[in-house]
């Protein structure tokens, strides 16, 4: 019986998840950063842009929290910051599409 909450606790690491860019601009970064603090790491996507329609596999940094800020920056300048994203729920698809002027 004491096993399940062992196990519950060893899947609770992030997990890769999908990037879909469904806007009209490129992302040039997607940054996290631990949940509440504003230390931003480096692009999860390296030196990778994608270009609209296209999607992407993305694996967080190992030891990492499943809670973190991610900040995704658009080629023409702009960034949009979402608080609190769960990187351990499974199958994750992140949808994004380029904030308005």
């Amino acid at each position: 019986m004491c096993a399940a909450p062992a196990m519950a606790q060893q899947d609770a690491r992030p997990r890769t998840f999908n990037v879909m860019n469904q806007g009209p601009g490129t992302i040039v970064a997607l940054e996290i950063s631990p949940a509440g603090q504003a230390r931003f790491g480096p692009s999860l996507i390296g030196r990778v842009e994608l270009p609209p329609g296209n999607a992407l596999h993305v694996t967080p940094p190992s030891g990492s929290a499943c809670v973190n800020d991610l900040r995704i920056r658009w080629s023409d300048g702009r960034a949009e910051e979402r608080a609190r994203e769960d990187f351990c729920q499974s199958q994750r698809v992140l949808r994004l599409a380029s904030p308005s002027p």
